[in-house]
């Protein structure tokens, strides 16, 4: 942080030698020091360099958490989606749990070759002490689930055994997640029970390392609903349902008549304009009980069509229970082997 001099004193307006004017890059305001100190060349172990230089550059690393939240964001940028946008955070403090947990992680995995075997020889239990290890640390999971994540995603080439062993504690860790929250899903009366979150948790259950997520298929429906709002609206411009507000789920139109109209425009959109229908040459493969693989192949059995059945229709203004109603599915959904 060498001065920079303006260089021997120059002559002034009035003949006299004014005295050298010497600037410092500690003089330079709050903002513009920040934005200097989060140059992207700029690592973690730059900025701890710096800190220890003077107090006023000491103050400006650790004064508003600028210059120490874009070192994490640009070290973890899989983390950002768990903070609000301009959350106020301790960053350092994150920064320093963060590194913590990885280490941790890390040495973890690499023990587990030997406890494969030389301790324990059942593949369940190693994951289900690992498991423990991972809550006894007391530290947020998804830093963990990072820490593994950052492992599987480094290079190929190298650490093919750390690879697989982080794949696995991964695999275990979100499965014992999921199943929490399914338990949970479970313990809830019937009648608020989603049958889209219900298909969503099992997904998630069965394809741990997959990235599914509820606002992820919600978002897909979303765009189902707004083909078969459309299709409604040039076989039945007037029907009720298209002059309720954008956004509002609560409104269902109560004559049948309506009703069988919107399903006849799910079934137009479902089954003809977007192809879906029942797998009759593969009916137990498990693809077709996965939500996000029956969105991806359009293709699947009764129950997991009648997700999507239940989830569009009453987004278009059909009830739930009219819905449910077997004459409304088109027969080819179900394969021959099941209808006979």
């Amino acid at each position: 942080m060498a001065a920079v001099s303006s260089g021997e004193g120059q002559p002034g307006l009035n003949g006299m030698i004014s005295e050298p004017h010497t600037k410092k890059l500690t003089d330079l305001p709050t903002e513009l020091l920040e934005h200097i100190l989060c140059f992207p060349v700029l690592k973690h172990a730059d900025i701890c360099n710096v800190s220890c230089c003077c107090k006023r550059l000491h103050d400006v690393c650790h004064g508003r958490g600028k210059v120490w939240g874009h070192q994490y964001k640009l070290r973890w940028p899989r983390l950002q989606r768990f903070y609000r946008q301009n959350e106020c955070c301790d960053w350092l403090r994150e920064y320093k749990t963060r590194h913590r947990v990885g280490i941790q992680m890390r040495r973890m995995v690499e023990s587990i070759s030997k406890r494969f075997f030389t301790e324990v020889p059942c593949v369940g239990q190693v994951l289900g002490d690992s498991f423990a290890e991972i809550e006894s640390l007391g530290m947020p999971e998804h830093f963990c689930e990072d820490e593994l994540l950052f492992i599987l995603n480094s290079d190929k080439r190298k650490s093919l055994t750390l690879k697989y062993y982080a794949k696995k504690i991964l695999y275990f860790l979100r499965q014992q997640n999921i199943l929490r929250s399914l338990k949970t899903f479970l313990e809830q009366p019937a009648d608020q029970q989603s049958s889209l979150e219900g298909a969503v948790l099992v997904d998630q259950y069965c394809n741990p390392l997959a990235d599914v997520t509820l606002d992820s298929i919600s978002v897909q429906l979303d765009e189902i609903t707004e083909k078969v709002k459309k299709m409604l609206r040039i076989k039945n411009p007037s029907h009720p349902s298209l002059r309720i507000a954008q956004g509002d789920t609560e409104f269902v139109v109560e004559a049948f008549e309506l009703q069988r109209q919107v399903l006849c425009a799910v079934n137009s959109v479902l089954y003809e304009q977007l192809n879906y229908k029942g797998n009759e040459f593969d009916y137990y493969n498990p693809l077709n009980s996965y939500i996000h693989q029956v969105l991806l192949r359009r293709t699947g059995i009764p129950i997991s069509l009648s997700v999507l059945y239940m989830t569009v229709g009453p987004e278009a203004g059909c009830s739930s229970g009219t819905c449910q109603l077997s004459e409304s599915l088109p027969a080819a959904l179900v394969p021959k082997t099941k209808r006979e």
